[in-house]
């Protein structure tokens, strides 16, 4: 079974093992999520105007509760404010005196719909919060389950090659980004594998890189125009490894730098065990 296979399966076992607490509705256009908002607004009004039709319900503006936890769970926090604001609107609207008229003739009702939107804010927020927080361990578990089969791919690989490869497969599996491997000699000769069409910016600033001993960040002068993120991973031969990534830089993860090293110091464990192989073949 191939690198890219194995990693596949992975991302498959943890998606469907998160796929009841994250069903993708985050990832809707922002339209379709206030839409979905609007439409859950509405049919809570329907109910609330179907109950208050026939008799008189105290606090009946707490059932505009429901959809603004739903849009939190599901959409996120601007839904879920905007779902809290269509609700008081249609509560005074709706069931306060005088009715279909957005003027309020008692001032209790301005504190009840001030209180029901108040209500909304903070339940949102907490909805969000939670929902975040649920998004962020599933990708804490997609990352540990993807970390370790590549840890015990790399102990089983046979050859410096299959290691390299290795390497570029978890990095854009873990990314969804363009990963290179750049091995830099003494005489800054370089050798890339993987994404081969870096500029001459770049392969600039892979060469820093390996000299420094320091991570090279895309967008920071004097390589601001560099697409990759590079960091360093020296071996014991004559050739320092460079590992390159291709971050989006609207999305760059937070703990990127923490990830990377830990590969790096992987994939240069097992290209020295390689190196003392064959010196000593």
């Amino acid at each position: 079974m191939s690198a890219n296979n194995h990693l596949d399966e992975v991302a498959t076992g943890v998606a469907a093992d998160s796929a009841t607490r994250n069903l993708g509705l985050s990832d809707m256009p922002s339209i379709v999520q206030y839409l979905g908002s609007l439409v859950m607004t509405a049919m809570a009004t329907a109910i609330a105007a179907g109950f208050d039709r026939y008799e008189t319900i105290p606090n009946l503006s707490l059932i505009y509760v429901l959809p603004v936890v739903a849009s939190g769970v599901a959409f996120g926090l601007g839904p879920a404010l905007f779902s809290a604001l269509l609700g008081a609107l249609a509560y005074n609207f709706f069931f306060t005196e005088p009715r279909f008229s957005l003027a309020v003739a008692d001032t209790s009702n301005i504190w009840a719909i001030a209180l029901l939107f108040v209500i909304g804010c903070v339940t949102s927020t907490i909805a969000s919060t939670k929902r975040h927080d649920s998004a962020e361990l599933d990708r804490l578990h997609f990352h540990q389950a993807k970390m370790q089969v590549y840890a015990r791919q790399m102990i089983a690989s046979r050859s410096a090659r299959e290691a390299t490869d290795l390497t570029r497969s978890v990095l854009a599996s873990l990314f969804e980004a363009p990963a290179a491997i750049i091995f830099v000699r003494d005489d800054e000769e370089l050798q890339i594998e993987g994404e081969t069409k870096l500029t001459q910016l770049e392969r600039d600033a892979a060469k820093m890189a390996a000299v420094s001993n320091e991570i090279v960040t895309a967008g920071v002068y004097p390589f601001d125009q560099s697409r990759f993120d590079f960091w360093p991973a020296p071996t014991k031969s004559d050739r320092t490894v460079v590992i390159g990534v291709g971050f989006d830089p609207q999305h760059r993860p937070a703990n990127a730098d923490a990830t990377v090293e830990i590969i790096a110091l992987m994939l240069s464990a097992t290209l020295d065990r390689y190196e003392e192989q064959a010196s000593h073949a």
